[in-house]
């Protein structure tokens, strides 16, 4: 039977709670809940003196109690806060208020919170009024997203609570992290390599015979004065290279073989296939790279697409510095392979670096001082977006136009580690540990590598294009290979093939 509702004339005689205090208490209880999911203790005061409670510090590895504490201040409140928007508001802190938090020596906190909104921020007191001209304001400005207080700002707590000359060590807590590699695996590869006895000694050679064959031609490789290729020798246009007919090597004995000379010509054979597979890459042979060919208009080229992402300007032209109008040179994304066998199986190591030409063919006369001047820029970010396009581009699905691919690539190597170390654990390094400045040899490079970019009215500035792309693009996972997939095999997974040659042009590579 529910209570009878009582009449105004007996609350007058009663106690009674208020909305604030309602509020107020939602708000120790938001903190202590936040407390808990950081792994820290809050102790509430039932005794407030314009404290509301202490904070002890719980070390997250052996859940030792620290002996290190935080004083901390509650406001709630459900209404805006002063000048409140998404992203920030301010709050105007009472004189007296702050006078007592500033006293003492120990560190205090402000935590200031919408508790029906689920929503707290923090203030490190001393930090935000350092001053007199800051502590006649008497005004908190909060940036919403860096100062949630929630488990985030633990990392942030601890080092506010340990003086720096404690010394003190506390190992942060281990977390799982997913490493990503610059490994792409091998996916399929063909199931046989021809051998056969060669009429040619030398590349050169074998262009020459190959020159009066039309259509494509296929990758291949001369070692011995034999003559290999995933791709047909009894047919044309390979079979006009031999000199008797050809062999047929199970690839599984070399992809697995331990004899170092089989695994060298096993992974030089991979590399002239998959550079002959892609039509828009063309071979450095004297940088050792691959790199996109030049638009038939000189005009910009932009590859390595990933879902929801622009892909980068893989080929483009860069201007002088004093005629903004005049191209100075071209840029090419370039990349640098190594097969690796790993764990009994194949990878493609990625290592992007640049290429730059005068007219989108001949090499640039300053190309080293280029080079020398963006490697210097090159950070983590950069190498890591430039990994992903590649990836994207060589693991992209063939169209009708495409030439047939011997090698497939799935998506980028993961690795999953149980020793990760969140890195907001880790506070900004020492004065006294940033390192020293450069050796004068290093900085004396530069400057003559600067010198002559100079020379060559080249604007330095420009350089930084090619490190800010599209750095967040999401790794592509490639579709499943659709096209003669019943007859391919991965080394050491034998498997019937057509025998029929799609033929690539032949490389010049020695």
């Amino acid at each position: 039977m529910l209570p009878q509702r009582i009449r105004g004339s007996e609350v007058a005689g009663r106690k009674t709670v208020t909305r604030q205090t309602i509020i107020g208490e939602q708000g120790i209880a938001l903190i202590s809940q936040r407390c808990l999911q950081m792994g820290y203790l809050f102790h509430p005061r039932r005794v407030d003196h314009g404290i509301d409670g202490h904070i002890d510090l719980v070390d997250q590895a052996s859940g030792a109690v620290l002996n290190q504490t935080l004083l901390v201040q509650s406001k709630a409140s459900d209404r805006l806060f002063q000048s409140e928007t998404d992203e920030s508001f301010r709050f105007p802190c009472d004189e007296r208020d702050l006078d007592f938090w500033l006293a003492g020596n120990a560190p205090v906190i402000l935590v200031l919170s919408h508790p029906s909104q689920d929503e707290a921020w923090w203030i490190d007191i001393k930090a935000a009024f350092p001053d007199a001209k800051s502590r006649a304001s008497r005004t908190v400005h909060v940036d919403k997203q860096a100062q949630r207080f929630d488990k985030s700002a633990a990392p942030a707590l601890l080092r506010l609570a340990v003086p720096a000359g404690a010394g003190l060590y506390l190992r942060p807590p281990p977390i799982t992290e997913v490493l990503t590699t610059n490994l792409l695996p091998v996916i399929d590869m063909p199931p046989v390599i021809y051998a056969a006895p060669c009429i040619a000694r030398t590349y050169i050679e074998a262009g020459e015979i190959l020159a009066g064959h039309e259509g494509n031609r296929s990758a291949f490789l001369l070692r011995d004065g034999l003559v290999f290729s995933f791709d047909t020798l009894r047919e044309p246009p390979l079979s006009a290279l031999c000199d008797s007919d050809a062999e047929e090597h199970d690839t599984g004995e070399w992809a697995n073989s331990d004899d170092t000379d089989v695994q060298h010509r096993f992974m030089d054979l991979l590399s002239r296939a998959v550079e002959n597979s892609y039509p828009d890459l063309r071979w450095h042979n004297a940088r050792r790279h691959m790199h996109f060919r030049a638009t038939f208009d000189l005009k910009p080229r932009k590859a390595g697409r990933g879902q929801g992402s622009r892909g980068r300007t893989v080929f483009g032209p860069h201007y002088t510095k004093s005629e903004p109008e005049r191209v100075s040179f071209y840029h090419h994304a370039a990349l640098s392979t190594r097969y690796r066998r790993i764990a009994g199986a194949w990878y493609c190591q990625l290592e992007p670096g640049y290429c730059f030409t005068t007219d989108g063919h001949t090499e640039a006369a300053f190309a080293d001082s280029l080079l020398g001047g963006i490697k210097r820029l090159d950070r983590h970010p950069a190498v890591k977006g430039w990994t992903r396009v590649w990836a994207n581009h060589l693991t992209m699905q063939p169209d009708l136009y495409s030439l047939d691919r011997p090698v497939l690539f799935g998506p980028l190597e993961t690795v999953t580690v149980d020793r990760g170390i969140d890195d907001n654990w880790w506070g900004p390094a020492p004065a006294e540990a940033m390192p020293d400045e450069e050796p004068d040899a290093l900085r004396g490079e530069e400057t003559l590598a600067m010198a002559r970019l100079a020379t060559e009215d080249i604007d330095t500035d420009d350089l930084l294009t090619l490190l800010t792309g599209s750095e967040n693009e999401p790794e592509r996972k490639p579709e499943a290979p659709t096209r003669r997939a019943r007859g391919r095999t991965a080394a050491g997974h034998p498997g019937r093939r057509d025998q029929s040659s799609r033929g690539r042009r032949a490389r010049g590579r020695a």
